[in-house]
């Protein structure tokens, strides 16, 4: 197969999917990596992967900590760890997401919030958001 006809595979920041099924279940690729998506079965999926919006919620979630900790070792603030969840409205299209943001660290937790504040900044998936959805950060800081 010459490369105009090869299937593309994706990258950094490239993704491509094709249809796995006629119930909707979705293959996806960027380079090295694979993942699918897939509708709960009370939508018509088979439930067998994450939904688009969750796979997403988990993106925000991953990003927000990824920030975080960059942030937080560009600054010499330790972390101990840190955690988060991410829940938006269940139907039809996204109008809220509450994020809650868990850090564990000896710092003060003036500081850790500065961190936070910074981290969130620096998250691109935070950046894709609309301004029409209702977005919330909660953060939890506890001393180690």
């Amino acid at each position: 197969m010459d490369s105009s006809t090869a299937p593309a595979q994706g990258g950094f920041r490239h993704a491509v999917g094709s249809l796995a099924s006629d119930s909707g279940r979705v293959e996806l690729r960027a380079g090295q990596h694979a993942w699918a998506l897939d509708e709960p079965k009370a939508l018509g999926g088979n439930g067998a992967a994450p939904d688009p919006i969750t796979a997403f919620l988990g993106s925000l979630c991953g990003c927000l900590l990824m920030s975080l900790e960059i942030t937080a070792r560009a600054r010499q603030v330790p972390l101990a760890g840190a955690s988060a969840s991410a829940r938006s409205n269940t139907k039809g299209f996204v109008k809220t997401i509450d994020v809650d943001l868990t850090v564990h660290s000896p710092a003060s937790e003036e500081t850790v919030r500065t961190v936070v504040t910074r981290a969130e900044k620096g998250c691109y998936v935070r950046g894709l958001l609309k301004d029409s959805i209702a977005y919330s950060l909660n953060v939890t800081v506890l001393p180690v």
